[in-house]
């Protein structure tokens, strides 16, 4: 699935919105490797894939998801977010440098404590599954105002580009399109799909701050932004 070709998306991304706490007994984000890193190189958003890429999940297979070929297609983008809950927030509102990390040093929106507590309290309840990815959606969000006011919560949005079946290393160069501020909040997505299972696991998200210097753009804060398992 190292194969990659570019499907432009016209428009700009939508914001969805928090819609509130969805309850202190809320399963925590589900866990994964997807994206092991982000950089900023000449104006270019760099993005590596995980050299083993997994997700944590409740799905239980039958007989026929067993085949092992992985579903085609890129499921669509959401119109709101929905759903708060326990676990660090703070994008575009500080908590960055507090949060909770994943395992490849991503700030982890709404993990915590009490989600490995859950993870250990509810062994049995989940499995592991091998994934790739089918595949990469970049949008821009808007600035750090927007992004405290009106932030979306896990899933896609309207994708800015595509990319389909995605290699190991994918740039995208920011500065390249003159609809907005190449500054700000951007969010990388991967469409995931089981490499042993025939099931969709949809999307892994993270959201990039992206910050203009006199020497270029860096990178200051990046959160993976997953949904409940």
């Amino acid at each position: 699935m190292r194969r990659r070709t570019f499907l432009h998306a016209s428009g700009l991304a939508a914001l969805g919105a928090l819609a509130g706490c969805t309850g202190s007994r809320s399963p925590p984000p589900r866990r994964s490797s997807v994206v092991s890193d982000f950089e900023m190189n000449n104006g270019k958003l760099v993005i590596d894939l995980a050299d083993e890429t997994w997700v944590t999940s409740r799905y239980e297979p039958d007989q026929q998801s067993l085949s092992g070929v992985s579903p085609i297609g890129v499921a669509s983008a959401k119109g709101k977010g929905g759903g708060g809950g326990r676990g660090a927030t703070g994008r575009g509102s500080g908590g960055y440098s507090s949060a909770p990390r994943t395992v490849h040093g991503h700030a982890w929106y709404h993990g915590g404590d009490y989600a490995d507590d859950w993870y250990e309290d509810n062994r049995g309840k989940f499995d592991r599954y091998k994934v790739g990815v089918a595949a990469l959606g970049i949008a821009y969000l808007g600035g750090t105002t927007q992004m405290r006011d009106d932030a979306p919560d896990a899933g896609p949005v309207p994708w800015d580009e595509t990319i389909q079946n995605p290699d190991e290393t994918v740039t995208y160069d920011i500065t390249d399109r003159s609809e907005f501020r190449r500054d700000g909040w951007y969010r990388v997505g991967a469409n995931i799909v089981g490499d042993n299972v025939n099931h969709d696991f949809r999307w892994e998200c993270f959201d990039l701050e992206v910050d203009s210097e006199s020497q270029g753009f860096d990178i200051e804060e990046q959160w993976k932004v997953s949904p409940r398992i």
